[in-house]
């Protein structure tokens, strides 16, 4: 069998020989038809200067957010002891008690 093998393994050693390696080339600059970094940012608008300019008192629109996340804040508190008051009530939680101490016995 290491005969028959033995041929076909030296046939493709041979033709692996034969097949060019591929190689990326990637030294070297970039073409002179490619567009320098800064242009490419100037044609997707990713500059500094296509950031929008800000208007307006800032202090008003903090409070505005703070008005609305607020509101939120208190409403989920609310909500939270609505829904434990009643898991107490329907028998959802089991409040444990203290343990009672004397009769535990210690070795």
């Amino acid at each position: 069998m290491l005969s028959r093998a033995l041929p076909a393994a030296r046939a493709l050693k041979s033709i692996a020989r034969v097949q060019p390696q591929v190689v990326r080339c990637m030294g070297g600059a970039a073409p002179a038809h490619w567009k320098s970094e800064r242009q490419v940012a100037i044609d997707g608008k990713i500059t500094l200067d296509d950031i929008p300019v800000p208007e307006g008192s800032w202090q008003e629109q903090q409070d505005r957010i703070n008005k609305s996340q607020n509101v939120m804040l208190v409403g989920s508190l609310v909500f939270f002891a609505i829904t434990a008051v009643a898991a107490y009530q329907f028998g959802a939680v089991y409040m444990h008690g203290e343990p009672p101490l004397k009769s535990v016995k210690f070795d």
